[in-house]
Order: structure tokens, then C-alpha cells, then sequence
């Protein structure tokens, strides 16, 4: 066996190690019926990576268990071959500060049978500490799940990797403009740092805000692409998104970037179709792209991925080139094959001439509207104080409205059939 070499990061480094689980996510092939999971166990007194895994990594049915592989399964998989022990053993070889981080909290529900993470993590008799999640799954996906309870109830801590939370004294604000009664961390997310600030303004009046925290150059263009894309928002249906406030670079530290809205309080049952339709359906048909083409005025990101926003004319070539990028990034990670250089050349020059050319031939047009384009059910809510549907979380571009349903087909968002059925109603 062949063992695996991996990278070192400073001990205690959450941010640098949640990352490094998000790259084995963008490992995981994609699928309708699941999320692309990454993991990564820790010796945490050293900083050091033991083993990686991600959903699917390993064939279903590996050595007899029913379904697929999950990402934290993988990561006791290789540990269990590593050494030669049945993966409930493994506790015998673990350093005794193993700890791990992955993307989305351990599954505690299987439909096939299989094992959940939960259980096998329970099963290693408290040789894994602190499991660290970059964001729990929806209570409207797995109902009643009881996860986290099972875990610390035999000691097993489930934290958000908050070594970097809002508050302590880590954040300024001029007292000349507004006195800070609160900061603190509010929400999860993969990619950045969230919180919530609570001010008195000059008047006395209380307000809150909602700030996204980034680092780097990428951080500093995310901000960016969500600021104006929540604007965009606002300036045709203000009453579906927070209020945008701005977007800017901390003055003392010079490489951390931020977002800054309006905090609006959310539940996060899923909204009523046919409110969020309508405010959906509006959205897209007030809209009016500024160039009368496709695309965006500045580059937006889905996640920490730039997406292309180029200004073209017709929809076929802004959807071609579209998704030519995304599936360069695709590749750039994963490799090319043959297969897939195959089915690449049929679909640029079969599918898509075939399916969208229609649309914009014989005095037929395509109308540029502007979409949010990450609308999975984590990115909806609904407004505590009058019962409405909000959006957050955009990045947008001027498209064919349609495009707006690409992430509801999936089985695992809660944004379904009904949704469409409701928007065709108002289109």
C-alpha cells in the first residue's frame, strides 16, 4: 500500500482545515440524491491530516456494506486498511487527540442500510474528540435528526469550528457613528466567517447587521460579486432580500474583506410556494439586464467558484461558454478522460445548438433576466416579523429565467416540484 502524503497546517488552524476539506468535496462526483461531502481526520495536537475522504470515493457495496460510501466513512476506510483492523478497531491505532472536520454534519439516517457516520463515529469508543461541521443539514431534509445529541452524549463535542468567532475584541467600529452592544458569530457557512453586529445609533435607535468576513484576493472579489448582486436584487423587489449596506476591506488588516447587510431574523421552514413564486416570478420579469445582453458586470461566485458573466448577445453562446468554465474547473480538478472528451464534443456541438438555438431562430428572443442562481433551500428563509420569504446568498447574472430552476431538480433540495408548478402560474 501506498501511503498518502498530506499537506501540514498550524495547529488549530479550523479555517485552513475545514478548506482542505472542502477540496476533497469538489473531489466528490456529483448526483442528484446526495450533497458533495469532504472530511478530514486530524491529530489535533499536531496538526496533522491522518486520512481525507469524500462522498463516494470508494465504490457501494464496498467490503459488503449496502449504498454508497460517505466522505467520514472513507476517512475510518483508509485509516482500518492503513493498519489492517476492521474499521472498529481503528480506535487502537488513533492518536488520542484525533478530531475531525467535515463539510456537512455526520449522517444519522441511511436509506440503504448502510451504517451511518454517526453510528461508526460512536462505535470508535470516544477515539474521535471534537468532530468540527461546516454546516448542518436541514432539519426539512432529515427530520428529527438527533445526530449531535447522540454524540455528546458519550462525549463527542460537535462544534462549528468557531476558533475565529465574532466578538473578543476583534472587531472596531467608530464610536463616533454608533455605540456596539453585540458581536457575535451567527450562522454557518462552507467558505467564510459570519456574524451578527447589534448597534445603538446616534439617535439611540437599536439596528442589527449581517457581515460575511473573507480573506485574500478571492475574498475580496466574493464580497464584491455579493454586494452587488443582493443590489441588483433589491433595486427590482426590495422586500426579497436583507438591505445590502457594503462591501470594503478592514482598515488594520488589510487582507480580510467583508459583506455588510441588514440582519433580518429567519425561521428556516420552507417559505410558501406560492408567496416565494410570486416574488421569485417578479423578480425576473421587472428585471432589466443594462446592456440588453447575458451576463453580469462584475464576476459573481457560486461558492468559491468564479463564474462567467461575459456580456453576450444570444443565450446559446452565453450558456456554451457558461458551461465550458464551469467544466474547465471540473476538470482542472479531477482530470480529463476520453468518455468524458466524447460526450463534451456532443454536447457543444449537438445538445445544446439543438436545444437552445430554437429559442433565438426564426424571430424568436430569449429576455436577459436577472437571476439569483443559488436558490437551494439554505439560501431561503422566512422573515420572522411578517411571514415572507427572503432570499440571501446571491450571485447573479442576467439569464434565461429558467436557469433559476437548475438547482431545484436535485432530490436533496427542499425547493421541488411545487415551487415550479407555483411559479408557471405567474410566468
Amino acid at each position: 500500500m501506498v501511503l498518502a502524503v498530506y499537506p501540514t497546517f498550524e495547529v488549530g488552524d479550523h479555517e485552513a482545515f475545514m478548506e482542505y476539506a472542502l477540496t476533497q468535496a469538489q473531489k466528490s462526483p456529483p448526483a442528484g440524491n446526495k450533497f458533495c461531502v469532504g472530511a478530514v481526520l486530524v491529530n489535533e495536537a499536531k496538526g496533522k491530516v491522518l486520512s481525507t475522504g469524500y462522498s463516494l470515493e470508494y465504490p457501494s457495496d464496498y467490503k459488503g456494506g449496502p449504498g454508497t460510501t460517505h466522505a467520514e466513512q472513507c476517512c475510518l476506510i483508509k485509516i482500518a486498511d492503513e493498519h489492517n483492523l476492521p474499521e472498529e478497531r481503528i480506535h487502537e491505532v488513533l492518536p488520542p487527540d484525533t478530531v475531525l472536520y467535515t463539510t456537512m454534519e455526520p449522517c444519522n439516517e441511511r436509506l440503504s442500510g448502510n451504517m451511518t457516520c454517526v453510528t461508526r463515529i460512536l462505535k470508535l469508543n470516544g477515539a474521535i474528540k471534537t468532530v468540527y461541521v461546516g454546516i448542518r443539514e436541514h432539519g426539512t431534509f432529515i427530520a428529527n435528526n438527533d445526530g449531535k445529541e447522540r454524540l455528546e452524549e458519550i462525549g463527542v463535542k460537535v462544534d462549528d469550528a468557531k476558533g475565529y468567532d465574532f466578538g473578543s475584541g476583534n472587531t472596531n467600529i467608530d464610536p463616533a457613528v454608533l455605540r456596539v452592544t453585540s458581536i457575535e458569530t451567527h450562522g454557518v457557512s462552507f467558505w467564510v466567517k459570519t456574524g451578527r453586529i447589534d448597534v445603538l445609533l446616534k439617535d439611540g435607535a437599536p439596528q442589527s447587521f449581517f457581515i460575511k468576513v473573507l480573506s485574500k484576493a478571492i475574498g475580496m472579489n466574493m464580497t464584491k460579486g455579493e454586494y452587488h448582486s443582493m443590489s441588483a436584487i433589491h433595486a427590482v423587489i426590495p422586500e426579497f432580500v436583507p438591505k445590502p449596506i457594503a462591501c470594503g476591506t478592514y482598515e488594520d488588516i488589510p487582507d480580510i474583506h467583508f459583506f455588510l447587510c441588514e440582519f433580518r431574523e429567519m425561521t428556516e421552514d420552507m417559505p410558501d410556494p406560492d408567496e416565494f413564486a410570486s416574488r421569485l416570478s417578479t423578480m425576473h420579469q421587472k428585471s432589466v439586464s443594462p446592456t440588453g445582453k447575458f451576463g453580469f458586470h462584475i464576476t459573481t461566485y457560486a461558492g468559491n467558484l468564479p463564474q462567467y458573466v461575459a456580456w453576450e448577445d444570444s443565450w446559446e453562446t452565453f450558456f456554451a461558454k457558461s458551461t465550458r468554465q464551469a467544466l474547465d474547473l471540473e476538470i482542472s480538478v479531477k482530470g480529463n478522460s476520453n468518455e468524458l472528451e466524447v460526450l463534451l464534443q456532443a454536447l457543444f456541438e449537438k445538445v445544446i445548438p439543438r436545444l437552445l438555438r430554437p429559442l433565438e431562430s426564426e424571430g424568436r428572443t430569449v429576455k436577459p433576466s436577472l437571476i439569483h442562481d443559488d436558490l437551494w433551500y439554505a439560501n431561503a428563509g422566512i422573515d420572522v416579523e411578517n411571514d415572507q420569504p427572503l432570499v440571501f446568498d446571491a450571485c447573479c447574472f442576467f439569464a434565461h429565467n429558467e436557469y433559476e430552476f437548475g438547482q431545484w431538480r436535485p432530490a436533496c433540495n427542499r425547493v421541488g416540484d411545487e415551487y415550479v408548478a407555483a411559479y408557471n402560474t405567474f410566468a
